[in-house]
Formats: structure tokens, C-alpha cells, sequence
């Protein structure tokens, strides 16, 4: 008689345990993140070459840079930092000679983007 009384009680006690846990962690509603945008800036490099800076914004706030510099045989190198970047000698050049506007990454496609995931800003 004993262990049938101790399968019904762990499966009573079961059944509670996880009726419990289900409802504690139901997902709460919260307000999504703000959307990130990516816009870019081109500055020239002597000679025949070129930094494009990929800025990745969130409420108007930079949170990652990617400087992309490419010679004239199209050899490109990425660097990643964290918030606002600019390079000395781009600085000095002045104004970007080419500009895009900011335009939001979706949701789903923010996972592709390296300067996000190295900084864990997703």
C-alpha cells in the first residue's frame, strides 16, 4: 500500500511543480527594444583608396562603428569599435564626401552584423 501512495503523491507533487513553473515564467510584456539603424560615411584615402565608416545607431545615439578601408585593387580591412569613431586623419579631411541615410536593420537581420555581436549590443 506504501509505494502506491508514494506514486501518487510524487506525481500530485510533480503535476504542481510544473503547473507553477509554467505560470511564474510566462513571458511578460515588454516594450521592444528601439530599432537600430545603420548609416554610412565615405572618406577618401590617399592614394586610390577609400574608409567607409558603417555608424550603427539606437535612439539617436551611436552604439558601434565599423571602418571598412579599401585600396584601388578593391583588398578591403574591417575594424570594429565600440560607440563613436572617427580616425584622425579623416577628421582632418573634414566632411564626408559621401553620405547615406540611416536606414533600420530588421529585427531578424540584426544576428548578421558583426560590429553588433562582438559588443553583444542585440
Amino acid at each position: 500500500m506504501k509505494p502506491k501512495f508514494l506514486v501518487i503523491a510524487l506525481f500530485a507533487i510533480t503535476v504542481v511543480a510544473v503547473t507553477t513553473a509554467a505560470t511564474s515564467s510566462a513571458p511578460e510584456k515588454r516594450k521592444p527594444a528601439p530599432p537600430i539603424t545603420v548609416r554610412t560615411e565615405s572618406y577618401p584615402r590617399p592614394p586610390y583608396s577609400g574608409a567607409t565608416y558603417y555608424i550603427y545607431e539606437q535612439s539617436g545615439q551611436t552604439i558601434c562603428t565599423k571602418l571598412e578601408v579599401c585600396n584601388k585593387f578593391g583588398d578591403c580591412s574591417a575594424q570594429y569599435f565600440k560607440g563613436t569613431y572617427r580616425a584622425q586623419e579623416d577628421k582632418d579631411t573634414g566632411d564626408a564626401y559621401n553620405q547615406s541615410p540611416a536606414i533600420e536593420i530588421p529585427r531578424a537581420k540584426l544576428n548578421k552584423h558583426v560590429c553588433l555581436r562582438r559588443f553583444k549590443l542585440m
